[in-house]
């Protein structure tokens, strides 16, 4: 894993980054911790939230405040019912068993490596650019991995639809990379300060709770009924975008930010 000039030297920071997540991927192979605890914390939740909302499905609801005031009718009933559990809550409820079981694998990105006290050598030889760009790779592809294993299985459970594809695929793959940025940078907080899995989750909820609300507006876009086709393709640009923005925005500043955290 040592660089032929020096750990510091940018132009070898994308090889480092290479050694490092080949070297947690052949570990992660070996040992499979992360593996273990994300599947088998996905797959479990999975389980459940199906066998509890089975009866859900078929439900409906009735919004009040859409029926008449002085005269209701039977139309008037049957035009405001909707159902009790809608597309955008099945993703909501996908996407938070998502961010719950990462929190419980991806934490060990950093936290194993002060366990084993491979710290120094990592500072030796590695800058603090390849040393994130390889721990962020990591997690994004275990976290890929996950999810295109569990949201099959749980649409098949759930009865979601995906709705407009190309839509649905990038909303998926903007949300694991925020998912996976957000848990990358907050483990390397929780291993400085000597954390455990509950610092990690204090750390990172306030990030997680701003990656949810960007996560459901843009879910509710794309199983809106709308009926203006342009206003709709506006609207699912912008929060869409707005997702993608905030994973990028994240990657960017922990770029930034993480050779003070790696340093100190």
């Amino acid at each position: 894993m040592k660089a032929s000039t020096g750990p510091n030297d940018a132009s070898n920071w994308m090889a480092q980054a290479r050694c490092l997540f080949l070297k947690d991927l052949r570990a992660e192979l070996r040992t499979r911790v992360a593996i273990n605890s994300v599947g088998l914390f996905a797959f479990s939740s999975l389980l459940l939230v199906a066998l509890a909302t089975r009866g859900l499905r078929e439900v409906m609801t009735l919004r009040m405040l859409d029926l008449p005031i002085d005269i209701i009718r039977p139309a008037d009933v049957t035009a405001a019912m909707f159902p009790a559990w809608s597309a955008a809550s099945k993703m909501g409820l996908l996407w938070t068993l998502l961010c719950f079981a990462a929190f419980a694998g991806l934490a060990h990105s950093f936290v194993h490596e002060e366990e084993a006290g491979t710290v120094t050598a990592l500072r030796l030889s590695m800058s603090p650019a390849g040393v994130y760009t390889g721990k962020l790779a990591f997690n994004l592809t275990l976290l890929f991995a996950v999810a295109l294993l569990v949201t099959p299985f749980y649409m098949g459970l759930t009865g979601m639809q995906a709705g407009n594809w190309p839509v649905f695929l990038t909303l998926m793959l903007a949300g694991c990379i925020g998912l996976g940025s957000t848990a990358t940078i907050v483990a390397a907080l929780a291993a400085k300060a000597r954390g455990s899995g509950a610092l990690f989750g204090a750390i990172g909820l306030p990030i997680i709770t701003v990656f949810l609300m960007l996560l459901l507006n843009a879910a509710n876009t794309l199983y809106s009924d709308s009926t203006d086709a342009a206003a709709h393709t506006i609207k699912t640009v912008q929060d869409v975008g707005g997702l993608i923005s905030f994973g990028i925005l994240l990657i960017s500043v922990s770029a930034f930010t993480f050779r003070f955290v790696w340093e100190e």
